[in-house]
C-alpha cells in the first residue's frame, strides 16, 4: 500500500463519523446509546480531529523546519486552543461552529504549505475532500440543532 492510499483512506474514514451525525437525525436517530446525543459525539470527535490534524502540523514542522516558512507548532496550537477553549466554555453549537472555521483555517494552512512545495497535490486534494465533507456536516448538525 502506498502512501497515497493509506492517507486518502484514512482521511475519508476519519470524515465518516461527521457525516453519520449528519444523517443519522435522518432516520430517526438522535442519540448514540452509551455515547449521547449526536451533536455532542460530532464535538468531541472533532475536537480530536482538530487536535490529530494540528499534530500533523506539527510533524511538518518538526521534519523540516526550514520548508514550513512559519511556525506551525504555535499555528497549530492557537487554532486547537481556540477549538477546545469553545467546546469547554460553550453550547455545542458554538463548539461545533469552531470546529468548522478551525478546519477551514487548517485548510488554509495546508493551501500555504502546497504553494511552498512543502505538501503535494494529491495530499492537499485529499484534505480537501475530507475537509469538504466534514465542513458540510458540521454545517448540518449545527443548523438541525
Amino acid at each position: 500500500m502506498n502512501d497515497k492510499r493509506i492517507y486518502s483512506v484514512l482521511a475519508m474514514a476519519g470524515v465518516t463519523p461527521f457525516v453519520a451525525c449528519a444523517i443519522l437525525p435522518l432516520a430517526g436517530f438522535d442519540s448514540i446509546e452509551l455515547l449521547g446525543p449526536l451533536a455532542d459525539v460530532a464535538a468531541s470527535y472533532g475536537l480530536a480531529i482538530v487536535s490529530f490534524l494540528a499534530g500533523i502540523h506539527w510533524a511538518t514542522q518538526i521534519y523540516d523546519r526550514q520548508q514550513s516558512g512559519f511556525n506551525l507548532l504555535i499555528a497549530s496550537n492557537v487554532v486547537f486552543g481556540g477549538v477546545w477553549l469553545a467546546y469547554a466554555i460553550g453550547p455545542v453549537e458554538f463548539a461545533l461552529t469552531a470546529q468548522l472555521v478551525a478546519l477551514l483555517v487548517l485548510l488554509g494552512v495546508d493551501r500555504w504549505l502546497l504553494n511552498n512545495g512543502v505538501i503535494s497535490a494529491h495530499y492537499y486534494r485529499t484534505r480537501s475532500a475530507a475537509t469538504a465533507l466534514a465542513v458540510l456536516s458540521l454545517a448540518v448538525i449545527v443548523l438541525a440543532s
